[in-house]
């Protein structure tokens, strides 16, 4: 008894069901000739042989990496594995720069879902030590004399546009000095700015890391237009402190963490040192 032969011709219909690959993807890859069929019957169908399943695996492999059409043409009619080893090289890298963003984005969730759940009471005060954040400041936009300040604001805008991971972890921020949180000029802002969780690389242009510090901690809900409401929960949160014997040591910071249509929820951070007639700490 004879064994059959090995059929060593397909239809694109079966190579599309047996890898998985839309039959539209395979006339596109035949059109423009980076995956010709091998020959058409009478009727004009497409067939393949079975040398094309492994070109066709390479280019599913590639297009999974998103290396574009043009550059797979490129590597399969090259005759050296140069290229194809300087992208993998590439493509480490990037994952490996994805890696980071996904790692930092995980713990942005967990950290997230902690933050909203402290909104729950918006009476309690804590002290609590600061996360390190990374920040970009600029003068004070509603209060500085500065004609140019707008300019300067758009190119500092423009070039963190680059930083899209930092610029995906941001919040808008709002400083007030430590001598108008004394004497309760909690309007007059030193600085406003952007504040990330995510890490930069020390003196990048314009960003500046805001160290981890001892602070009294509030978490408050303020309507669109209400920011007058703040200096209610300024008060409070300097009689905490006077009442834990500390004193204010540096500026405070408002983190505008979420918004709503008509609500802005904030976190609001002042610096604290004992009470012990010192000098004020370091920068925020």
């Amino acid at each position: 008894m004879n064994s059959p032969l090995l059929k060593l011709k397909f239809t694109i219909g079966e190579v599309s069901k047996i890898l998985d690959v839309p039959m539209d993807t395979l006339r596109y890859y035949d059109k423009i000739g980076l995956l010709p069929s091998n020959a058409r019957d009478g009727n004009g169908y497409r067939y393949y042989d079975l040398e094309q399943f492994d070109s066709l695996i390479t280019i599913r492999m590639l297009r999974a990496m998103d290396v574009p059409i043009e550059r797979i043409q490129g590597l399969l009619t090259s005759d050296s594995l140069e290229d194809v080893r300087r992208l993998i090289a590439d493509k480490k890298e990037d994952i490996s720069r994805q890696l980071t963003f996904l790692t930092q984005l995980s713990r942005k969730l967990d950290t997230l879902d902690e933050q909203f759940r402290r909104f729950e009471d918006t009476d309690m005060i804590e002290l609590v030590k600061r996360n390190p954040y990374w920040v970009l400041l600029t003068d004070s936009v509603m209060e500085s004399g500065d004609k140019k300040l707008g300019s300067r604001v758009q190119q500092q805008v423009r070039s963190i546009s680059a930083h899209q991971e930092w610029l995906a972890f941001c919040h808008i921020i709002s400083v007030v000095s430590k001598e108008n949180l004394e004497s309760g000029q909690f309007h007059s802002y030193l600085h406003n700015g952007i504040l990330s969780t995510f890490p930069m690389e020390e003196h990048t242009g314009g960003f500046h890391r805001l160290a981890p510090c001892y602070c009294a901690r509030k978490c408050v809900v303020i309507r669109k237009d209400g920011y007058a409401e703040l200096d209610g929960h300024y008060e409070q949160m300097k009689a905490f402190i006077r009442r834990r014997g500390m004193r204010i040591d540096g500026h405070s910071l408002e983190i505008n963490l979420y918004n709503q249509y008509d609500k802005h929820y904030i976190e609001m951070y002042i610096p604290v040192a004992e009470d012990r007639g010192m000098e004020g700490g370091d920068y925020i």
